[in-house]
């Protein structure tokens, strides 16, 4: 099973990832695994309550430039985001879209735990092989 790109904290409480391990547990093999990417909350300073700008730079695709950046309105454990892509064309007036979704800002270590009760083994953190942290665990049985 694998889950990347920060994709389960989109599921908002410990209940719903242990469910939805329990299931990606239920779907793996005997000797297969789960692989999970995903942003190490516990190392970025944040408040109970805020609103933070992330931005994601410039990129160019030949005359058209995009900035490319995210707003987080952060409510306890969870933070509503907004992902901004504004397109450049060198007129006058730019284009704006925008992308919405909801975090839970659960610790990797949490999420380790909530791996074993679904029934992973050998569960562990490897970190500097991507650019988010890996979740991995086996199905032994």
């Amino acid at each position: 099973m694998i889950a990347c790109d920060n994709a389960v904290p989109h599921l908002l409480s410990d209940a719903e990832i242990l469910q939805a391990f329990r299931e990606m547990y239920r779907c793996t093999r005997p000797g297969g695994g789960c692989l999970i990417s995903v942003r190490d909350y516990a190392s970025m300073k944040r408040a109970e309550t805020e609103t933070r700008v992330v931005p994601f730079g410039v990129r160019q695709d030949g005359p058209v430039r995009y900035l490319v950046f995210q707003v987080w309105d952060v409510h306890g454990p969870t933070y509503d985001l907004r992902m901004y892509v504004v397109e450049d064309r060198g007129g006058a007036e730019c284009r704006t879209r925008a992308m919405r979704g909801a975090y839970y800002a659960v610790s990797i270590e949490r999420l380790q735990e909530l791996m074993v009760e679904a029934g992973y083994a050998a569960v562990r953190r490897l970190d500097g092989r991507f650019f988010q942290p890996l979740l991995v665990g086996e199905r032994v049985a």
